[in-house]
C-alpha cells in the first residue's frame, strides 16, 4: 500500500505509529491539529483525554504518521455486558457478565477519510485486546456506535444488542 499523500491512497499499518498518550506528549505530538467530522471528538482529544487518561478512566492511544500528525485515536477501558443481552453472549460464560474492553471513543482525522485508517485502528484494537486477554479475562470488544457508524462496525464483525434499554447502539465483537 502507498504512503499518505493528498490523493485518496490507502495507508498501511507500516505508515502509522501507535503511541499511548503519555509517550505522544513526551514526543511533542500536536493534539491541537486533529480534526474530524464530529467536532466533539476533536474537542475530547484536546480538552479531556489527558485528564481521563491520567485518572485511569480510559487509556488513550494515538495513531500518528511519520511527521507526527495525529490521524486517529481510540480510548479503551475495561467493561462488561450481561450474558442475557444476546444469545452469543450467553454462550460465552456461565457467569452473569461477559468481561470485555470498551472502545469509548474512536475517531480518525478528516483528511484520512477513505484511506483505511478506521480499519487499521480496529485491527490494532483487536490485536491489543487479544494480547490483554492472555493476562486478564476478556472475551469481547464493546462499542456504543454512533448511529452513522453502525453499518461499518457490522462490516467489521460487531453484533448489535437488540432492544438494549439505554438505546446506546451497543455492539460487541467476540475475541477468538
Amino acid at each position: 500500500m502507498k504512503k499518505e499523500d493528498n490523493n485518496n491512497k490507502l495507508l498501511s499499518d507500516q505508515d502509522i505509529k501507535v503511541y499511548n498518550l503519555t509517550k505522544a506528549v513526551n514526543e511533542s505530538v500536536n493534539l491541537d491539529d486533529f480534526k474530524c467530522e464530529k467536532q466533539y471528538f476533536a474537542d475530547y482529544l484536546r480538552l479531556c483525554a489527558k485528564d481521563n487518561d491520567n485518572k485511569g478512566i480510559c487509556k488513550v492511544w494515538l495513531f500518528v504518521t511519520s511527521n507526527n500528525k495525529v490521524i486517529g485515536y481510540v480510548t479503551l477501558a475495561m467493561s462488561q455486558l450481561s450474558r442475557s443481552q444476546h444469545l452469543t453472549l450467553g454462550r460465552l460464560t456461565t457467569r452473569n457478565y461477559v468481561p470485555g474492553i470498551l472502545i469509548g471513543e474512536m475517531a480518525r482525522h478528516l483528511d484520512c477519510r477513505g484511506k483505511g485508517v478506521g480499519k487499521i485502528m480496529i485491527n490494532w484494537v483487536t490485536s491489543k485486546v487479544r494480547d490483554v486477554s492472555k493476562e486478564v479475562a476478556c472475551k469481547i470488544i464493546i462499542v456504543e456506535a454512533e448511529e452513522d457508524k453502525i453499518d461499518i462496525y457490522k462490516q467489521w464483525g460487531f453484533e448489535p444488542i437488540e432492544n438494549f434499554e439505554e438505546k446506546r447502539n451497543t455492539m460487541f465483537l467476540r475475541i477468538r
